[in-house]
């Protein structure tokens, strides 16, 4: 995942007057005052407020979020952007919020404290669905998407040794550079898997925090390899190829939404109106997305739209 700055913004909701003015000024001369004052009321609409972490696939998909969710009448303020898991989770208990974009293998790790990933993307999904019970909280439809760790190669590096899964990769490892996020040093779905379960040795290894640096150093020649999260922006616009991860050591971390049950029996349709997104954010889609928003520098807000109107969902 790419952390980018919040581009700010705000849905400015343009409404017309003239009518409910037409409809008071009617009632005070033909109905009792009190009918009068009810007719001039404007009526009040459900308000859902939506959370989101802070970089940018999150601010496109809460976005989708709350454009879906407006279309189908409800109040959706500017939503809370609250940073990371733990924060938003103490948010959505205490009612701050209504729902969030969550990932399922982040929610096993963080919320349910499991310490062994899971990879297989429907167990994932049961299993934090099941363990959220108890929180009082639904995780609704979940995405094809799956924003996990990569491993990812130039083209001319992936053709020169001849890689296409992270198997290929074990063979030639001993001649290639390697950079890293320090959090994949000894992680068993990171650095320490890749090395116990595929036998992948780099002949160096380098920890560099930021992800466009490690993107910049693959481009230059100064890294062989770099970890990548994979719906990131510069697989696409650099041409990344990601390696298989065919023996299944990455964690599935596919997104959806987070929601209080008490809403979602007070405001039923709001499974509906959000589970039809789902399908439709794939990881070649949200990399587009990313892509629009990191490296474009285009507004998360305009860039939700514009998906939504493209697969003809508003």
């Amino acid at each position: 995942m790419i952390d980018v700055p919040r581009i700010t913004q705000s849905l400015m909701t343009k409404r017309s007057l003239a009518a409910g003015l037409m409809l008071g000024a009617l009632a005070a001369t033909s109905a009792p005052a009190s009918l009068s004052s009810m007719a001039a009321r404007p009526a009040t609409r459900a308000t859902i407020n939506v959370g989101t972490k802070n970089f940018a696939e999150e601010y496109v998909i809460a976005d989708m979020y709350r454009l879906l969710l407006q279309k189908a009448g409800f109040n959706v303020p500017p939503y809370h952007d609250l940073a990371e898991t733990p924060v938003l989770q103490s948010a959505l208990l205490r009612g701050s919020i209504d729902l969030y974009p969550e990932y399922t293998g982040t929610g096993l790790e963080v919320v349910l404290k499991r310490t062994k990933s899971v990879t297989n993307a429907v167990q994932a999904y049961n299993m934090v669905k099941k363990g959220y019970r108890h929180l009082h909280l639904t995780w609704l439809a979940q995405t094809p998407m799956n924003d996990t760790n990569g491993v990812g190669v130039s083209q001319s590096t992936a053709s020169k040794y001849h890689l296409t899964t992270l198997s290929d990769l074990a063979k030639s490892a001993s001649k290639l550079s390697f950079a890293a996020d320090p959090a994949c040093k000894d992680r068993p779905d990171c650095l320490g898997g890749m090395q116990s379960l595929y036998g992948i040795h780099f002949k160096s290894v380098a920890y560099v925090t930021s992800t466009p640096v490690r993107y910049k150093g693959l481009k230059d020649g100064t890294y062989d390899v770099i970890e990548v999260f994979t719906t990131d922006g510069p697989i696409k616009a650099l041409n990344v190829k990601v390696l298989q991860d065919n023996k299944q050591i990455f964690p599935a971390d596919h997104i959806a939404p987070v929601v209080r049950d008490s809403i979602l029996r007070k405001y039923p349709k709001i499974r509906g109106v959000l589970n039809k997104l789902a399908p439709y954010l794939t990881t070649a889609a949200v990399i587009k997305l990313n892509v629009q928003v990191v490296l474009n520098s285009k507004d998360p807000l305009a860039v939700a739209r514009g998906f939504l109107k493209q697969h003809h969902l508003m």
